[in-house]
């Protein structure tokens, strides 16, 4: 009976997953077919077609194009969110160790939180001029800063002062107190903040290419628009929503699926 309803399960979760790809690849050919309906009735200087597009992105990949931007935006992304994570990682730790840190360092951080990202592009492309990577890693790291040091400053907040006070009386040292205590609750906060933060540096990055850079997709998408070469301005808006759609459903989601799963299990553990 109990192999019979653990089969059932396993059938279950395997109709459960084939249903979200099919319906998934239905909604994108349902998409499909209304772009190509529209582009029959509109110029192609308006609305290209998916084949007119296809042919675009093909003729992007054959001259190297496409391979060379994609890893110049994914480079200033990475650098550009890491010293985010990084030093968000360190000011929490401070304003957290020491409460006098707090009252000069949050009215900062939330006055960088509130102003609008166009405001701190144009201060970067004032400072920097159209710079290849300064302009756009500037503000990615100005966007996803607070977002980051915010979620890890909320983690450490979660920390039970009886947790750490029973570590001491334990004599636990400063490796077991990390790994038993700080990670298990800081690692769900930090994926927290990967996961929203990073579509924010992807974000960030292009319209910083856009507007203060000579290379990356950002670029390559405002010489599309400046020279009406609509097909090619929707290829790269198709590599931009692929590549955000790879990021999310198999790097972010079964990152986030896995911490879930392991911090209910150190809950479980800990009852």
């Amino acid at each position: 009976m109990k192999s019979f309803i653990s089969s059932g399960k396993n059938i279950g979760k395997k109709t459960g997953v084939g249903y979200k790809i099919y319906s998934g690849a239905a909604a994108v050919l349902i998409l499909f077919l209304i772009w190509n309906m529209m582009a029959r009735r509109l110029p192609a200087i308006v609305l290209p077609s998916p084949l007119e597009t296809f042919q675009a992105l093909y003729s992007l990949f054959l001259s190297g194009e496409l391979i060379a931007e994609i890893l110049i935006t994914l480079r200033r992304t990475f650098i550009g969110f890491g010293l985010a994570i990084l030093m968000g990682l360190i000011l929490a730790v401070m304003l957290k160790s020491g409460k006098r840190w707090r009252f000069f360092f949050r009215p900062l951080i939330t006055i960088v939180q509130v102003t609008p990202p166009v405001v701190w592009l144009i201060m970067a492309v004032i400072w920097f001029g159209i710079a290849d990577d300064l302009t756009p890693i500037f503000l990615i790291f100005i966007v996803t800063f607070p977002l980051v040091f915010l979620n890890i400053f909320s983690g450490l907040e979660d920390i039970k002062e009886e947790l750490l006070e029973m570590a001491r009386v334990y004599r636990f040292n400063k490796k077991q107190i990390l790994f038993s205590i700080y990670l298990p609750s800081l690692i769900p906060h930090l994926v927290s903040a990967i996961s929203i933060g990073l579509s924010f540096a992807w974000k960030s990055s292009v319209f910083a290419e856009f507007i203060g850079s000579n290379s990356g997709i950002g670029f390559a998408l405002s010489m599309a628009h400046s020279n009406l070469n609509t097909e090619v301005f929707f290829a790269w808006a198709m590599v931009l929503i692929i590549l955000m759609l790879v990021f999310e459903y198999l790097i972010l989601q079964p990152l986030y699926s896995s911490v879930t799963v392991w911090r209910k299990n150190e809950d479980d553990n800990e009852s």
